[in-house]
């Protein structure tokens, strides 16, 4: 598990999609309400499940604080973590949502993740899977929004968790390691056949 503290720049912006970040947000993920009322860095923690990605291989993510810093909403996507990594669009799918939470539809159907209401929340978890093709795209980070509310405007932005790199000994493409085990089985079936042919 790598644990890490959340980094990032605090904006003020008022939280106006109670309901959760708007499509409009995808690029910027800016809340479009306002300016900052907090400074500082975020009271939060992100728990990023692996330091590797790859095709079909389930990452877990999550957001937490404490009794003291709970948050109202939030917003989170997988870059290429480059020089356009501001610009550059979500990659993956998100899954295996808890209440309160859900996809949001940027580059591909729940290639964000996001708040659903504006309760106050301790912690959210949720899986991220890299979907594109079994090839190096560069390194990957977690781009993240927090609004903690209560005013809306106490929030921060372009928090960035550190980087997960390629793997491609566990990417193998259209499957994960499930696929990698049915392989070996298939394979291993193949010889065992060959083997009882040849007497």
């Amino acid at each position: 598990m790598n644990t890490i503290l959340i980094l990032g720049v605090c904006l003020s912006v008022a939280l106006a999609y109670p309901t959760g970040p708007p499509t409009s947000a995808c690029s910027s993920m800016i809340p479009g309400h306002g300016d900052p009322t907090v400074t500082g860095p975020p009271p939060y923690e992100i728990t990023v499940g692996s330091s590797t990605y790859a095709t079909g291989a389930p990452v877990q993510v999550t957001i937490s604080g404490d009794s003291e810093t709970q948050f109202r909403g939030f917003f989170v996507q997988a870059r290429v973590n480059d020089a356009q990594f501001t610009t550059n669009p979500a990659l993956g799918v998100f899954s295996d949502f808890p209440a309160s939470t859900g996809g949001v539809d940027c580059s591909n159907s729940d290639s964000g993740w996001g708040h659903t209401d504006n309760t106050d929340k301790n912690s959210v978890m949720a899986n991220w899977t890299y979907t594109g093709e079994c090839e190096d795209v560069g390194n990957l980070a977690f781009r993240i929004t927090v609004v903690q509310g209560n005013p809306p405007t106490r929030y921060w932005t372009d928090i960035v968790t550190e980087n997960l790199r390629f793997d491609k000994q566990m990417c193998v493409a259209g499957g994960g390691a499930g696929f990698i085990i049915s392989s070996f089985f298939t394979i291993a079936s193949s010889i065992i056949v060959a083997v009882l042919l040849a007497y």
